[in-house]
C-alpha cells in the first residue's frame, strides 16, 4: 500500500503505490519507548506523553514527512489514517504539530510547500487557538485529552 523513496520536500518520504480511500488505515507507528533525555536529535522520533517518545523503527513511520495541509492523522491511537483520498504515488503526510507538545520547543521552519503553509512547525499549544481546534481531531490521544 505504502512505499518509502525520496522526497522533493525533505530527504526521504513514504508515498502511496496505488489510490487510498478516506479513512483507510496507513501504518501504525512504532519504536522504542524513551523519555526525552535519552533521545538521540538526529534520530526520528514522535512524542507520545508529557516526557514519553516513540523512537525509531526502523520501518516506514520513521519517514513520513509534515505538511501544513497533511492527507493523513492519528484518528485512532499511533495509527495513521488517510484524512482525504490519496490518489497512487502521492506523497503521505501529516501535521508534526499534532503530537508536539513541549513548552520550550521552538520550532522549526516548514518545508511543506502548500499555499496554507503556517512557515514553522510549532508545539500544539504554541499554535493560534483556532488552528489547534482543527487539527484536534487527528492529534495522538494525550493531546486529545489534554485539549478537549
Amino acid at each position: 500500500m505504502i512505499y518509502v523513496k525520496e522526497s522533493p520536500q525533505h530527504g526521504r518520504g513514504v508515498f502511496a503505490e496505488a489510490p487510498i480511500v478516506t479513512g483507510a488505515l496507513l501504518m501504525t507507528f512504532t519504536g522504542p519507548l524513551l523519555t526525552r533525555a535519552n533521545l538521540d536529535p538526529h534520530d526520528y522520533h514522535l512524542q507520545i506523553g508529557d516526557d514519553l517518545y516513540l523512537g525509531p523503527s526502523g520501518a516506514a513511520d520513521d519517514y513520513v514527512n509534515h505538511s501544513c495541509a497533511p492527507n493523513a492523522g492519528f484518528v485512532s491511537g499511533f495509527t495513521l489514517s488517510a484524512l482525504r483520498p490519496i490518489k497512487a504515488h502521492e506523497e503521505i503526510t501529516w501535521d508534526y504539530s499534532c503530537a508536539i507538545d513541549e513548552e520550550d520547543f521552538g520550532g522549526f521552519p516548514c518545508a511543506c510547500g502548500v499555499p496554507s503553509c503556517r512557515k514553522i512547525v510549532q508545539s500544539f499549544r504554541h499554535l493560534p487557538r483556532e488552528v489547534r481546534e482543527r487539527l484536534r481531531p487527528w492529534t495522538l490521544p494525550y493531546l486529545r485529552e489534554r485539549y478537549r
